[in-house]
């Protein structure tokens, strides 16, 4: 039995990066490969091995998930083990130099991180065209394609009670919700999401609630955001979460009438995904990996202008027809990106690194998926 282990600085339960691994794990051991998750940090209860603590064998194929720095790399190239790298993209330095000049500096280290592996691994996998252009500039010595996994096993749950009543009322009480699905970063730009609020109140009246909801990782950013909301007066309307339990995701996404992202810069954007999966209709601008991932799955726009993107909205929100078509579109993109439509690529990839490996290894051409059976 061939062995291909993961490797994730960080693993946290809900993160997109962590979820990549799992739905790759499950996978790879439904074709009947051994694969393991090392960590370096484990936010999960799932006590996961320590990446120091690997002792496997040199013909064990090894995969890095690279979305910032850490030590892990240095660790990686030196065993010897053929290694691959699913590159998640990593976020320009100056969203954050702003509000913490440290994250500036580390993810220039995350840029060294990505040239060091190219010249050591046999392949990069990149989960969009977007990201495989970045691994084409850094001379992987062979770019792979494999668009991650969705697995909706975190949707197959009751809701939040206290989410579900008070997306409820507010829908009750006339309000249309408004959600966005993220961390608090600054390249989320979730500034544009409040000036959106705010422009959208001045135009059609007091009835609309954005929620922003997301784990914070700067708390100036964060300041910002309310302060922001407190100068265009939109605070009384605004709902930020920072982040919560699958069934209150599950509350958020399948409650609110509108997933709208500003976001400028996504390596896939698996929340848009996640949206398709609920049917919620998505308004979206066209920056990075959004459209590629989005599709005709709902409103795509290149605009960043507050008043177009409030105009659409308000039309989404308002007109019964628009938003069932959304929701139909949205199904039907998802059966083009959703498991049954991307495993048979994770598989391809797959393929590719046991040959690039030099493993002998019989891969079915088709095995069935829980990924699919509970899409």
């Amino acid at each position: 039995m061939p062995s291909i282990h993961q490797f994730i600085p960080t693993f946290s339960d809900g993160d997109g990066t962590s979820n990549c691994a799992l739905s790759m794990q499950i996978r790879m051991r439904e074709l009947g490969i051994d694969s393991e998750l090392f960590v370096m940090e484990d936010r999960s209860k799932r006590e996961l091995p320590y990446y120091l603590d690997y002792k496997g064998s040199n013909d064990d194929i090894l995969i890095y998930h690279l979305a910032t720095a850490s030590p892990m790399p240095r660790f990686l190239g030196g065993l010897g083990n053929p290694l691959a790298v699913m590159y998640h993209n990593l976020t320009p330095p100056k969203y954050f130099a702003e509000f913490d000049p440290l994250a500036a500096q580390v993810q220039e280290h995350a840029k060294a991180d990505l040239d060091y592996l190219a010249s050591r691994a046999i392949a990069g996998i990149a989960p969009s065209r977007y990201n495989a252009k970045d691994l084409v500039d850094a001379a992987f010595p062979e770019v792979l394609y494999a668009p991650i996994v969705f697995n909706p096993e975190d949707f197959m749950v009751d809701g939040d009670p206290k989410v579900d009543k008070m997306l409820w009322n507010l829908s009750e009480s006339g309000f249309s919700n408004w959600v966005f699905i993220g961390r608090l970063v600054p390249n989320k730009a979730q500034e544009k999401l409040i000036m959106t609020l705010a422009v959208h109140r001045e135009l059609y009246g007091d009835s609309v609630y954005l929620h922003l909801v997301g784990r914070p990782s700067y708390k100036g950013y964060v300041k910002a955001l309310v302060n922001l909301a407190k100068e265009l007066g939109v605070q009384d309307r605004l709902n930020i979460t920072f982040g919560v339990s699958t069934n209150a995701l599950a509350s958020f996404y399948s409650m609110s009438d509108l997933f709208i992202s500003t976001s400028e810069h996504e390596g896939f954007c698996m929340p848009l995904v996640e949206a398709m999966y609920n049917r919620l209709p998505i308004l979206a601008v066209d920056t990075s990996a959004i459209g590629e991932t989005l599709g005709q799955g709902g409103i795509c726009v290149d605009s960043v202008d507050p008043r177009v993107l409030a105009m659409y909205a308000h039309e989404i929100c308002t007109l019964p027809s628009l938003a069932e078509n959304l929701r139909d579109m949205a199904k039907l993109r998802l059966e083009e990106i959703g498991a049954r439509a991307t495993l048979p690529l994770l598989d391809q990839a797959i393929v590719r690194l046991l040959e690039l490996a030099g493993v002998s290894y019989d891969v079915p051409k088709w095995t069935q998926s829980k990924l699919v059976l509970s899409s």
